[in-house]
C-alpha cells in the first residue's frame, strides 16, 4: 500500500482510489489546500446534504476535480508526507466550505467550533492542551476516576497529557465499559464511525461505515494501549461508596473486590460509570417462575444455544433493532412483545462497507478526513435541531410538532410502506402515533423485512404473565417460550447507581436526587459535593444526534479547567453554588418544554416519574461547546465553608 508520497509516482492509481472516495469531501479538501472555491462554486448546485448519497456531481466535472487535486499534491507534498506550504485559516472560506459541504447554511457561530473539530486551529482547538501542571503544584494532589469506559480512558488521557497524578478504578477486568459489557448479536454503534471516536485519535481503517461491537471495543484497547494507560487502571474493582472528608478536603472511596476491601484517598473524584450499562429486567407478574432462561441483552448468555429454539424478545428499541433480527436467523419462533412502537430511519450506508480506496483517502490525504468528520457531525446533530422544537399553531399537533417533523414522519411511513406492502395490520402496529425524535431515532437493521418473516411475530402490548413454559400476552394468547431475551433497557437515569455518595453535612446524592431526578450544573458538577465531577452525567446525553465523544471531550476540557483554578487559586475545594445550578437547571427544563420530548403522547425513558426529561441534553452542540469551554471561577464557592 503506497503512501501520499510514493502514490503521486503512481498518478492512476492515485486517481482510481481517489475516485472511490468522497467527491463533496476531496472538493472541500481541495478548496481548503488551495485557498481556492473555483470548485465550490461549480458542484454546490448539485449538493443537496451532508452525506455521500446527497450529491449527484457528474463524472466529467468529479475528473476534473481529482485532476487539479494530484496536481496540487504533486507540487506541494513532501517525502515526509507534508504540505510544504503553510495554509492560512481564512474564516470566509472555511465558512463557505462549510456551507457547500452540507449543501445548506452553517451558522457563523459554528465555524470556531468547527475548527476545533478539523484541528485547523491551534486557537479553537481540545487538541492542543495548554494546561500541564508543574509537578511542585501536584506532589499530594491525585484524582480518582471510576470507570473505564471511553469516558474514563479520556479522562485518563487529558490528565495524564496535563501530568495529574491519578488512578482509574474499573469494575470489570478489562476497559471499554458499555462497549465491554454488552455483546449480544448484532450489537455495534447507530452514530457513524468517524464521529464515534476522540478527535484526537482517529481511526482511518474502519471496514464499515457504522462498526460493530467487536471493531469499537478493539479501538478502546488500542487506546488503552497507545497511551500506557493499563498499570493506571485497578481492574475488578467496585466502589461502592465515598464520602467527602471536609477537614481534608478528600474524598474517600470505600472499594470492593471479590476477595476484600480497600480505601482510596483523592482529591478530585470524576465519574466516568456511563449509564448504559446496568440493564432492567421487566417486573412482570410470573417472570420468577419460567423454566427457561431469560437473558439481558446488557449480559449476554453466550453459553445458551438459541438455535432451534422458541424465543421471545421484550422490547423493542436500539438494542432490539440489532439483536432480534440475528435471532429470527435461528430461532424456530420468534415472539416480539411490543410495548409503544419506534420511529426507525433507513439509512443507506448502515450495512455498508468502506471501499479500500475510501479508507485510504482517509488515512493519506491530509484534511480530508477532518471535513468528512465536518460533514457527518453537522448531518447527526445540529442540521437537525431546528427541528425539535413545537410550533404551537401547528395544525398537526401532537402526532407532529412542526412542518420540517411532519415531513419527517411522511418520508418514513413511506419508507416502511415500501417494505411491509400491502400488509394493513402490520402497518398499524409498527407505526407511532408520537412525533419523530420523541424517543430515541433508530437506525433500520432488516427490521421490517424481519417482521414479514414466518417465524417471527409481532405482538403489541404487555406481557400480562409469564408462565413456567411460555407467556400470555394482553389479549390473553398464550405463547410457548424456550427463552426470554430482555431488550429492556438500563437503569440510565439512576446516575452513579448503584454507588452510595456522601457530599459537606453528610448530604446523600440519591436523596437530594430524589432517586430519579438528577440535576447537575452543565451535566458535571453538583453543589454541596465538592471535587466530584461527572461525565456523561444529569442531561448530556445526545437525542438529536452527535457523538457521546464529543460531549465527553466538552466534560474533560471542563473539568480540567477546575482542577487547572484549584492549582492557581491554592484552594482545596471547588463547589458549584447552588443559585448557579438552580438557574441551569431553569433554563434547561425550560428549554425542554418547548421540544419533541415533552410532548403530550411521548413516554420514556428520557423522562423521569414526574415526567421532567432529566436524560438527554436540550442544547445544540455549539452551545454546550461554548458553555464548558472556560469554567467561571464565580460559579464556584472555594473551600468547603
Amino acid at each position: 500500500m503506497y503512501d501520499l508520497f510514493d502514490a503521486l509516482k503512481n498518478p492512476d492509481w492515485l486517481d482510481k482510489n481517489l475516485a472511490e472516495a468522497d467527491i463533496v469531501t476531496l472538493t472541500l479538501t481541495l478548496s481548503y489546500l488551495t485557498e481556492d472555491n473555483y470548485f465550490l462554486d461549480k458542484i454546490k448546485n448539485y449538493v443537496k446534504g451532508p452525506f455521500d448519497y446527497s450529491a449527484k456531481v457528474p463524472e466529467e466535472l468529479s475528473k476534473q476535480i481529482r485532476k487539479k487535486l494530484i496536481s496540487y499534491l504533486s507540487n506541494n507534498i513532501n517525502n515526509n508526507n507534508n504540505i510544504n506550504n503553510n495554509i492560512n485559516n481564512n474564516y470566509n472560506l472555511i465558512k463557505e466550505i462549510m456551507n457547500v459541504g452540507v449543501g445548506g447554511i452553517v451558522p457563523d457561530e459554528y465555524v470556531p467550533m468547527m475548527c476545533e473539530e478539523l484541528s485547523t486551529d491551534k486557537k479553537f482547538s481540545r487538541n492542543y492542551d495548554d494546561f500541564v501542571a508543574k509537578k511542585s503544584d501536584v506532589k499530594n494532589f491525585h484524582v480518582i476516576i471510576i470507570g473505564a469506559g471511553l469516558c474514563g480512558l479520556l479522562a485518563a488521557i487529558k490528565l495524564s497529557k496535563a501530568n495529574i497524578p491519578f488512578t482509574v478504578i474499573e469494575k470489570n477486568d478489562s476497559v471499554g465499559g458499555t462497549w465491554y459489557e454488552n455483546s449480544y448479536p448484532g450489537c455495534g454503534v447507530d452514530t457513524p464511525n468517524h464521529v464515534y471516536s476522540y478527535s484526537f485519535e482517529p481511526s482511518y481503517r474502519w471496514d464499515e461505515f457504522y462498526s460493530k461491537r467487536d471493531s469499537i471495543y478493539q479501538y478502546l484497547l488500542s487506546c488503552e494501549k497507545k497511551y500506557n494507560l493499563k498499570e493506571k487502571i485497578i481492574f475488578n474493582t467496585s466502589v461502592e461508596r465515598m464520602q467527602f472528608d471536609k477537614t481534608q478536603s478528600r474524598w474517600l472511596l470505600h472499594t470492593k473486590t471479590k476477595n476484600n476491601v480497600k480505601k482510596y484517598v483523592a482529591n478530585v473524584v470524576i465519574s466516568a460509570v456511563g449509564q448504559l450499562n446496568r440493564g432492567v429486567t421487566p417486573k412482570i407478574k410470573g417472570i420468577d417462575k419460567f423454566a427457561g432462561p431469560i437473558v439481558h441483552t446488557a449480559s449476554w448468555n453466550h453459553d445458551y444455544d438459541y438455535n432451534n429454539k422458541k424465543l421471545a424478545v421484550i422490547g423493542t428499541g436500539a438494542s432490539a433493532m440489532q439483536a432480534a433480527p440475528e435471532l429470527a436467523k435461528c430461532a424456530k419462533k420468534l415472539t416480539i412483545f411490543q410495548r409503544t412502537p419506534h420511529w426507525v430511519l433507513a439509512n443507506p450506508n448502515y450495512h455498508r462497507k468502506l471501499s479500500e480506496g475510501k479508507k485510504w483517502t482517509l488515512e493519506n490525504l491530509p484534511f480530508y478526513s477532518r471535513w468528512y468528520r465536518f460533514q457527518l457531525f453537522w448531518g447527526f446533530s445540529d442540521g437537525i435541531h431546528a427541528s425539535l422544537y413545537e410550533d404551537k399553531d401547528w395544525e398537526n399537533l401532537p402526532n407532529t410538532i412542526n412542518p420540517t417533523n411532519e415531513r419527517f414522519r411522511r418520508n418514513i411511513v413511506k419508507y416502511v410502506e415500501s417494505v411491509i406492502g400491502d400488509d394493513r395490520e402490520l402497518m398499524k402496529k409498527v407505526i407511532p402515533d408520537y412525533p419523530p425524535y420523541g424517543k430515541r431515532m433508530l437506525v433500520d437493521n432488516y427490521w421490517y423485512e424481519m417482521l414479514k418473516k414466518d417465524n417471527v411475530e409481532l405482538v403489541s402490548g404487555e406481557i400480562k404473565e409469564v408462565l413456567s413454559t411460555g407467556a400470555i400476552d394482553s389479549l390473553g394468547n398464550k405463547h410457548e417460550l424456550d427463552a426470554i431475551i430482555c431488550a429492556t433497557g438500563f437503569n440510565a437515569n439512576k446516575f452513579l447507581w448503584p454507588m452510595k455518595v456522601e457530599g459537606l453535612g453528610s448530604l446523600k446524592l440519591d436523596e437530594v436526587w430524589e432517586e430519579d431526578n438528577p440535576k447537575a450544573y452543565l451535566g458535571i458538577t453538583v453543589p454541596d459535593f465538592p471535587n466530584l465531577y461527572i461525565m456523561y452525567g444529569p442531561n448530556t446525553n445526545l437525542a438529536h444526534g452527535g457523538s457521546i465523544y464529543f460531549h465527553g471531550e466538552c466534560q474533560i476540557r471542563y473539568i480540567l479547567g477546575c482542577i487547572k483554578m484549584m492549582i492557581e487559586h491554592k484552594t482545596p475545594a471547588l463547589n458549584c453554588k447552588s443559585e448557579v445550578c438552580e438557574e441551569y437547571n431553569n433554563k434547561l427544563d425550560a428549554e425542554h418544554r418547548k421540544m419533541v420530548w415533552s410532548n403530550e403522547l411521548v413516554d420514556s425513558w428520557y423522562r423521569n416519574s414526574r415526567g421532567r426529561v432529566v436524560n438527554v441534553s436540550p442544547w445544540r452542540l455549539v452551545d454546550y461547546w461554548n458553555m464548558t469551554n472556560k469554567p467561571n471561577i464565580n460559579d464556584f464557592k472555594l473551600g468547603t465553608d
